[in-house]
Order: C-alpha cells, then structure tokens, then sequence
C-alpha cells in the first residue's frame, strides 16, 4: 500500500459509506473483510501493533471493489485534511475503524456521529454479561469490542427476566431492533411520565403494556 496513504482512515471512508460500498463486495470478499477485522480487534484495535491487520484490512476492501472505487478511496486516505484524531484513531465525517468493525462483525447499526453516542448511552447502563444463547425476548447488545451484553433492569431477580419486560419486549420488536428497545426501556417516556424502566416492581405493569401497544400503533 502507498505510505502515503493512511488506512485508518481508508476504512473510516469505508465505514461511513457503508451501505453503498457493501453492495460492491461480494460475499468472499465479506469474507475475508471479516476475517481481518477479528485480527484487528483482537489486538486491541486500530492503534495497537496488530500485525498488519489494519492494512490488511484496507487492502481486503480495494481488492475487492471497482477500480474507481478503489482510486477514490486511495486519494481520500492520502488526503491528510480530510480526517479527525490522530492517525491511530482517524474518523472520516465522524466513522472510524471501530464503527467498520461493529458493522461487518456484529451487524450493529449504532455507529457514527449520530447513533454513536446513543450507542454509548444505552452502553453505559447496567448490564450482564452474556455468553451464549439467551431468550429471544430479551434485549441484547452488543459493545465496540463485540461482547453482548444484557441490560440488567430486565432481570427481577438474578437471571429470572420480568415476566413483562418478554411481553413488552415482544410488542416492541426487540428481537429485530434491540437497539429501539433499549432506548425506549431506558428514555423518558410522555406515556409513563419517567423512564419505562422505572416503573419495573411497581405494580405498574398495564401501563407498560399499554405504552408499548401505543407505540405500535403509530
């Protein structure tokens, strides 16, 4: 790769047009992508002496698309006014190598400027640890280094789960967008008057059923 050109923020680029670019990668190029990604937060992330798996990483990507796309990523990277942050922890219009790798490791839509910190909001709660299969009724997260995690408010007691927190969770769809949940779980809510969470133990359950049944009509 051209020393000139700065991978870090070749593949914030990537990251922050992600929804275009993923459509030019076919699947073995995903791939391998993917692979050298876990090698990349494996050890540590963007700064960290990973082995080449930054540049690798960057590479993955210019090989697999089309010439022009490639060239316009090479001059982007090589363009040192164009990024924020150091040449460790470069972002291109606020997306860096961590929001590259939440999107092709985790799937998790929570990155950049605007969706990032209600990522880290949303992280920064109480949560369990969860290691392997959990109730697909339950909110799970997952974090920038890609561990999942429960938020504990829907736990009564130990590992036992509100019986409403599965129905509310159901009603809010919280096994396709475990994202939307947690934020309503854990928002000010007009409806309930305080945060959803909140009311958890306090014989208030029909009020969180019905506040989840209106949000679904709308």
């Amino acid at each position: 790769m051209n020393p000139q050109v700065n991978p870090q923020v070749m593949l914030g680029a990537v990251a922050a047009d992600w929804p275009r670019l993923s459509l030019l990668l076919g699947p073995a190029a995903l791939d391998t992508l993917g692979e050298r990604l876990e090698r990349l937060r494996a050890a540590g992330g963007a700064g960290a002496p990973g082995g080449g798996a930054v540049e690798e990483a960057a590479r993955a990507v210019l090989d697999a698309l089309p010439d022009e796309e490639a060239s316009r990523l090479r001059h982007g990277a090589a363009d040192a006014g164009r990024f924020v942050g150091s040449e460790a922890t470069a972002t291109v219009s606020g997306y860096g190598v961590q929001d590259l790798c939440m999107l092709v490791l985790d799937g998790n839509p929570m990155v950049g400027p605007v969706l990032g910190p209600v990522r880290d909001r949303l992280l920064a709660a109480p949560a369990l640890p969860v290691d392997g299969p959990a109730d697909r009724r339950l909110i799970v997260l997952t974090g920038v280094d890609g561990a999942r995690r429960a938020p504990a408010f829907q736990y009564e007691a130990g590992s036992m789960p509100w019986p409403v927190v599965l129905e509310v969770n159901d009603l809010l769809g919280a096994r396709t967008d475990p994202w939307g949940a947690a934020d309503w779980w854990l928002s000010a809510n007009a409806w309930t008057g305080t945060t959803p969470a909140g009311l958890l133990g306090r014989a208030r359950d029909p009020e969180l059923l019905g506040a989840a049944r209106a949000l679904g009509e709308w």
